[in-house]
């Protein structure tokens, strides 16, 4: 199981770095990448997320600024992927019930026993 939460924090991590040339601009030349996600601040996706943050400032502070909002402050899940949608802000962190509302192939992912071990899922997702 631990071993799982840090392959998901990583791969929440270089799913984010694939996805910064599409952020906002400020004043100051940097460019804003707003994440939202439904969790208090001592959940493990926020203090990834807290990392993810303290990672990109400290190497690409000059160009990027991370705006994390829990608690669900920009709205419910639904509400956060529309707004990504919308390009309101850059990444929603959400389950993948929460997908299948907008995308047909999401639903393989909530299907019971569909792979037979961690090795298998992540095969068939490369």
């Amino acid at each position: 199981m631990k071993h799982l939460k840090r392959i998901l924090i990583l791969s929440l991590c270089l799913v984010i770095l694939c996805g910064l040339s599409g952020c906002v601009s400020v004043g100051n030349g940097k460019k804003v990448i707003r994440i939202a996600h439904a969790q208090s601040e001592t959940h493990p996706e926020h203090i990834g997320l807290l990392k993810f943050k303290e990672y990109v400032e400290a190497n690409l502070g000059d160009k990027y600024e991370v705006q994390i909002f829990p608690n669900e402050l920009l709205g419910a899940a639904q509400k956060a992927i529309e707004l990504t949608q919308t390009g309101a802000i850059e990444f929603v962190v959400a389950g993948t019930a929460n997908l299948e509302t907008f995308a047909d192939v999401y639903e393989v992912f909530s299907m019971p026993y569909l792979f037979t071990s961690e090795e298998a899922r992540h095969i068939i997702g490369q």
